[in-house]
């Protein structure tokens, strides 16, 4: 879908990546990182200095205005609908200037407008809008179309937490029906619950590229159990863990996930007593990231 080779463009550098069909990656990276830079010669609006860049085969410079309905794009700050028109006129110039069939269209739109909830202000003009409501219904613009590849530009900034739970049940349904979709985000909690990837960007240089639990595993593979018993206590010197503390029926054990895994772990205290709760702590995605770039730049969790 999406395939870059060794491209350069303003503080990006030599940026090599391809993006199969149906996953849903997370670009991420601090302000001035190179995420945005990366969507635009994505969807074909700015040329490489160097490297090329491919989209569903093609070059998006030449082939932008042909593909259009096939990429869709939303950048903060890029407009997609006429702010003077009402929302509900602006999806039907879409609709028009597609040509998507009218019951179609409408069932699509139904669908959005309702999971994204901005029915109630659909014949508002887009310019009465506040800035959260605005980033609802311009999301809705580039969902509508359809597209085989999805580019998001910092969609979640301005949403509350009920419209980023929405806008992620709606991205996992069409990532599950085959659209491939490219979100850039500083937002460490809403890239962990949507993307099945992960490529993390740092002074326009690509350092990872890959999955959640790579991630994990690779900078910082430290899991923490703490296991509530009822019986004997477990014997577990035998097992690779780091360090362990006891607490009346508590256990909490802190092992390296590349040489042990959770469930051997419960396995081999099951042989020896009963299990009556476990949680299971995981590194968070933020500590790894910030640990990767060394914790200079700024991420921010959502509200």
């Amino acid at each position: 879908m999406i395939n870059f080779e060794k491209v350069s463009k303003f503080i990006l550098s030599d940026i090599s990546i391809n993006i199969p069909k149906g996953e849903i990656v997370g670009l991420i990276g601090a302000s001035g990182s190179g995420k945005t830079t990366f969507v635009r010669l994505a969807c074909g609006l700015l040329t490489p200095d160097l490297g090329r860049v491919r989209v569903l085969g093609k070059n998006p410079v030449n082939y932008r205005q042909k593909y259009f309905s096939d990429v869709s794009t939303f950048i903060v700050g890029k407009n997609l609908l006429d702010k003077e028109t009402s929302v509900i006129q602006n999806f039907e110039m879409l609709r028009i200037m597609y040509g998507i069939n009218k019951s179609e269209f409408y069932k699509r739109y139904n669908e959005i407008s309702e999971m994204l909830d901005f029915k109630g202000y659909e014949y508002e003009k887009v310019i009465s809008l506040s800035f959260g409501q605005k980033m609802r219904v311009e999301v809705a613009a580039a969902l509508i179309l359809e597209p085989m590849l999805l580019l998001l530009d910092e969609p979640t900034v301005g949403m509350d937490q009920n419209a980023k739970e929405c806008l992620t049940k709606i991205l996992k349904e069409k990532a599950s029906e085959g659209m491939t979709i490219l979100i850039t985000s500083h937002d460490m909690q809403s890239i962990s619950n949507i993307c099945t990837r992960l490529a993390i960007i740092d002074k326009g240089t690509l350092i990872y590229y890959g999955s959640k639990e790579r991630l994990r595993r690779k900078y910082l593979p430290k899991n923490k159990m703490t296991i509530t018993f009822e019986g004997e206590m477990p014997n577990i010197d035998d097992l690779p863990i780091n360090r362990y503390t006891i607490d009346n029926d508590k256990i909490t054990y802190e092992y390296n996930d590349n040489y042990i895994s959770s469930s051997e772990v419960v396995e081999v205290i099951l042989d020896q007593t009963e299990i009556r709760d476990i949680n299971i702590e995981k590194s968070e995605l933020e500590s790894i990231v910030m640990q990767i770039i060394g914790g200079q730049n700024e991420f921010y969790r959502s509200e």
